[in-house]
């Protein structure tokens, strides 16, 4: 996955937007799906718990299959990004120990395992800004300064876009 350019503003106006209409739709259907449950199958003077609790999950179902319909609207361009983004970082963090291990063995320092957290960091920087995540990004700068220490000392040219996610099946 490449790096995109992404407006803060936009994308926080488009992922409010599309959370509150989401949350509305849940809502909507699952009172939808109680209500027709409850009607064939349950009783006014009846405990109907689990069929709204079918119905809230029906909901969910619907939602999703929704979601995939619209997924690639316009609207939601920024909001899918960061939402991709945030899969390919938990794929990459799934292996970051191993990575880490690769990059620290002095005698033979593995240039994919760079590659990989050159992205990564990157990737974990854009989403931290977008999210208005304040709190890790000082531990981050840290680890950035470290690798681009490391990049620079190795006299090594590494590109974000050198990433492919293949790399992490060595790990």
């Amino acid at each position: 996955m490449k790096l995109q350019q992404i407006d803060k503003v936009r994308y926080r106006k488009h992922l409010n937007m599309a959370s509150i209409v989401a949350t509305a739709m849940l809502i909507a259907l699952a009172l939808f799906y109680g209500q027709i449950l409850i009607h064939f199958f349950g009783g006014a003077d009846e405990n109907n718990f689990k069929l709204n609790l079918a119905g809230v999950i029906l909901g969910g179902i619907s939602l999703l299959v929704i979601f995939k319909f619209i997924r690639r609207h316009p609207y939601l361009v920024e909001v899918m990004y960061i939402w991709d983004l945030k899969q390919a970082n938990n794929k990459i963090y799934r292996k970051l120990h191993h990575v880490k291990m690769a990059l620290s063995d002095s005698d033979n320092t593995h240039i994919d395992a760079i590659i990989i957290l050159n992205y990564y960091y990157a990737a974990s920087k854009q989403q931290y800004h977008l999210d208005n995540n304040t709190l890790t990004m000082e531990g981050l700068m840290a680890d950035i300064a470290k690798l681009d220490n490391l990049i620079a000392e190795k006299k090594l040219i590494i590109s974000f876009n050198d990433y492919q996610p293949n790399l992490l099946k060595q790990f």
